[in-house]
């Protein structure tokens, strides 16, 4: 039997999920950034309709991505903050469409 840690978890068990939720972190962290890239560079006739459409679905993302990282702190372990810990691990590209580069 392993280890249990001060929230009644086996130690390695609290490190797995937070893992897995670390990789659901980093998920939502790309697709919120690349949400308010098609945000911030709407163009066209629909422009009004997808601004806000684009804000609301960020803002949601935010909150997730909130309710996630506080998740990984009652196993005791931390969220990822970095974006080359996102880009390195993220199976969502950071989107290029719209950028100057």
């Amino acid at each position: 039997m392993g280890q249990i840690n001060r929230i009644g978890l086996k130690t390695s068990e609290s490190e797995e999920l937070s893992d897995l939720l670390n990789d659901i972190f980093t998920n939502y962290s790309i697709f919120y950034q690349n949400t308010r890239g098609y945000h911030w560079n709407i163009q066209g006739d629909k422009f009004f309709e997808l601004y806000l459409k684009f804000e609301e679905l960020y803002n949601n993302f935010f909150v997730t991505i909130d309710e996630v990282a506080e998740r990984i702190l009652t196993f005791l372990h931390a969220p990822l903050y970095k974006f080359t810990e996102y880009s390195g691990l993220s199976s969502i590209p950071e989107s290029i469409e719209g950028s100057n580069g």
